[in-house]
């Protein structure tokens, strides 16, 4: 008598359905995987810039509120010419530490220029542990950095290597100490403007952040 048990298995047609529905689940599953890894990359990068451009921001204002003597200047070579501001751009060169404070110059409009910055006066030894010491800050458009001098050191970058500073702008209004019977009773006030992209992108966003801080001590 012949067995009537049969063994019931996926037809050709039913193994090919079910190939293209599991393709299809793999192929949008990966495809979200990839967005997510993208999205999440692109976070950190921009994180990572937010947060540099942040610190040399803060580094900058916080300095520059407890200073005075404020001079803002922009040239197109380090090596000016004797008598402009050239110099005080040029590591080693003794033109910085020397400036007086009754040469206090204002830059009210945007500057173009290769080097443009604003040189102050420390307030107190907090910083570089020398009385009356000048710091400046300015902007390098060739390295796309900001730079910070102290006295007649060499300037060093305040931003990481991973980003590159695209724009910077500083404006300075008021720095003239009011004189006695004078009409100047404007406090120095400082603004700053920062573009930064990410290095490695070439199609990076580009990021912007702007302050404006005013010298705490009073203009007397």
């Amino acid at each position: 008598m012949m067995s009537t048990n049969r063994q019931s298995g996926f037809s050709l047609i039913e193994m090919i359905v079910s190939l293209g529905v599991f393709s299809i689940v793999i192929t949008t599953a990966v495809g979200a995987l990839l967005v997510v890894i993208a999205t999440n990359q692109q976070l950190q990068a921009e994180q990572t810039v937010m947060t540099n451009l942040a610190f040399a921001m803060d580094s900058m204002t916080r300095e520059m509120r407890t200073g005075y003597g404020y001079v803002c200047a922009s040239v197109a070579t380090r090596n000016a010419s004797a008598g402009s501001f050239g110099k005080i751009f040029e590591d080693g060169d003794s033109a910085h530490d020397s400036m007086s404070t009754t040469t206090n110059s204002d830059c009210a409009t945007a500057s173009t220029n290769d080097f443009v910055g604003v040189s102050f006066v420390e307030s107190g030894q907090s910083v570089t542990k020398a009385t009356a010491k000048r710091i400046m800050y300015f902007y390098e458009e060739k390295k796309q950095k900001i730079m910070r001098r102290v006295g007649n050191d060499d300037a060093e970058s305040i931003v990481s290597s991973g980003i590159i500073i695209t724009e910077a702008r500083f404006y300075v209004t008021g720095s003239q100490e009011m004189s006695e019977g004078g009409t100047n009773y404007e406090q120095p006030t400082i603004t700053i403007y920062l573009e930064a992209k990410e290095k490695d992108s070439a199609n990076s966003k580009a990021y912007h952040l702007q302050t404006t801080v005013t010298q705490r001590t009073l203009d007397i």
